[in-house]
């Protein structure tokens, strides 16, 4: 029997080792046989193991989404390449950065930050409301062909180094979901 005089913890981790004691003794002693010591242990390891493996399947549905999202990311540049963009033709590419970003948040350790970075100086070089109602109406104007022939070459630059990022995210990616 425990002493009464010590802190209840000390009496309760007192109390503990000796149940493990008398459950490695042998059932005769009074204490748990063995099977049942094996049979605790092989449970408490299921348990561990479901829990990592949820834990595991949870990233990778995640990082599924991620991919998913990048899928979509280049299929709208894609669309953005042949022409040159102006600020209303951005509103699908917002809402796939918004998703980045929050897959950014997720996941710290792979570099969604270059693509967030070049999707916004990529949105910096789009083409004026103002420019694009100009070049509709005179085209010989030199100054504002010249400007919208940056503007796009600017562009086409951008939407180069948006397709790299992407493609050395999902390379991390598909890293992780191998293992």
């Amino acid at each position: 029997m425990p002493s009464l005089s010590s802190f209840p913890q000390q009496n309760a981790g007192h109390a503990f080792l000796e149940s493990l004691t008398r459950a490695s003794g042998t059932a005769s002693d009074g204490g748990f046989n063995s099977t049942f010591t094996w049979a605790a242990l092989i449970a408490v390891v299921a348990v561990i193991a479901a829990f990592v493996y949820r834990w595991f399947d949870k990233i990778a549905k995640l990082l599924e989404k991620a991919s998913v999202t990048l899928d979509a990311l280049v299929v709208e540049l894609d669309k953005l390449a042949d022409k040159t963009a102006k600020k209303a033709d951005l509103e699908e590419l917002k809402e796939l950065l918004s998703r980045v970003k929050q897959d950014e948040r997720r996941f710290p350790k792979i570099p969604f930050g270059t693509i967030v970075a070049t999707i916004e100086a990529y949105e910096k070089t789009t083409v004026t409301e103002e420019c694009a109602k100009r070049l509709t109406r005179v085209l010989a104007n030199r100054r504002y062909v010249d400007e919208a022939l940056k503007l796009s070459r600017e562009q086409g630059t951008r939407i180069a180094d948006i397709r790299a990022a992407i493609n050395d995210v999902q390379r991390v990616i598909n890293r992780k979901l191998l293992r």
